[in-house]
């Protein structure tokens, strides 16, 4: 009876330390993800609930890999990490001198550009869409206010693509950081 307890300890140990580097591994390449402008963090995070659901196959007492309140923080800190994304385009388009209408251009033209970029490769064509796109969203709203002219759009549109990269840095800063946090969660959560 001791043995077969014994062994159940470090059966599930096991489990715990295969299910942890296997997310961490498959995590990883949703950082890769990340860096060539595809979802990886969202992929992240399905990840993440797929591991949890499946838990009741992989684990013989019905334990969990994570937290329910760890996947609640790792979806807050995703939408946060999105809303930054497309934030600092704006902020740079601010910083830079534009109105509150081509900090909305700028917020609107990354996105398209991102969606319109992505056929002409989700590598390249996404991020450049989404650079130009916050640019040109940003020269298209400070268009529309009287006495602009087209030069005097340009250092808030430089502005917004420069904020929009930094934004691009700052998601894959905290999708790397969710994966760290996930991949040790799934090693030591119980």
């Amino acid at each position: 009876m001791i043995a077969a307890l014994a062994a159940l300890d470090y059966a599930d140990v096991a489990v715990r330390w295969i299910v942890g580097a296997s997310f961490g591994l498959l995590g990883l390449l949703c950082v890769v993800l990340t860096i060539v402008g595809l979802p990886g963090l969202w992929g992240l995070l399905l990840l993440a609930g797929g591991l949890q659901l499946s838990d009741r196959w992989l684990r013989a007492g019905g334990g969990h890999t994570f937290h329910a309140w760890t996947l609640v923080a790792a979806a807050a800190v995703a939408i946060a990490a999105e809303v930054f994304e497309f934030a600092a385009g704006a902020a740079g388009a601010k910083k830079a001198g534009a109105s509150k209408r081509g900090m909305i251009g700028a917020t609107v033209g990354g996105i398209v550009g991102a969606i319109a970029g992505a056929p002409f490769g989700l590598v390249v064509g996404a991020l450049v869409g989404g650079v130009v796109g916050s640019a040109l969203g940003a020269i298209v709203m400070e268009l529309t206010m009287s006495q602009r002219s087209l030069s005097s759009t340009f250092a808030p549109a430089s502005g917004a693509a420069i904020g929009r990269l930094k934004g691009l840095a700052g998601k894959l800063l905290l999708t790397t950081l969710l994966w760290i946090g996930l991949t040790i969660a799934a090693f030591v959560e119980p």
